[in-house]
């Protein structure tokens, strides 16, 4: 008779059960840093997001603290920001400056807050830099439209525009506001 081989369970790990673990465990480590370098993109663009609405809320706040007859609140010529002053056709998101450049040229731009030695009282230069040192400049447009609302009354509706780049992309970030002036009130 032969004798009976007793099988013992083994103790611990086999080396290609340790490489799998370390296998999977690096997978999940690379995501999570994945995601964490998304997540930090992600909160650099919401900032400027923030900044660019900052500086558009800024721009509205002074123009509510001019007259109504201010010379900086002229109609804007006709073009292109006077027929589309949503800008719905995208002119200003595209990449190529000379594509947006006759929009741009039919707003007010920074030359106007200032014109015929007005006082601005807003920011002076709207640029930002965050904490690895890149600088975003943002420009500040505005369209203003008068229409007479009745005998008496008229309103200026006027468009704020910012436009900055992310990523080597425009942005724009738009704000309205109006004026009204009620005759001899």
């Amino acid at each position: 008779m032969q004798p009976r081989i007793v099988s013992r369970p083994r103790a611990g790990f086999t080396t290609i059960e340790s490489l799998i673990a370390a296998v999977v465990f690096l997978v999940g480590l690379v995501g999570l840093l994945s995601a964490l370098v998304q997540a930090r993109g992600a909160t650099s663009q919401a900032r400027r997001i923030m900044q660019a609405t900052d500086v558009a809320n800024d721009l509205a706040e002074q123009i509510h603290l001019w007259k109504f007859s201010d010379d900086r609140l002229a109609d804007n010529a006709t073009g292109p920001c006077t027929e589309d002053p949503l800008d719905k056709k995208n002119v200003l998101l595209e990449p190529d400056e000379n594509t947006s450049k006759s929009y741009r040229d039919c707003m007010h731009g920074e030359s106007m807050l200032t014109f015929n030695g007005a006082k601005f009282g807003g920011l002076r230069t709207p640029s930002f830099t965050d904490e690895e040192g890149h600088a975003t400049r943002f420009d500040r447009y505005y369209i203003v439209k008068k229409q007479a609302v009745r005998e008496g009354v008229e309103r200026k509706q006027i468009w704020v525009k910012v436009r900055y780049f992310d990523a080597g992309q425009p942005r724009v970030i738009t704000t309205q506001t109006l004026l009204i002036n009620m005759g001899g009130v």
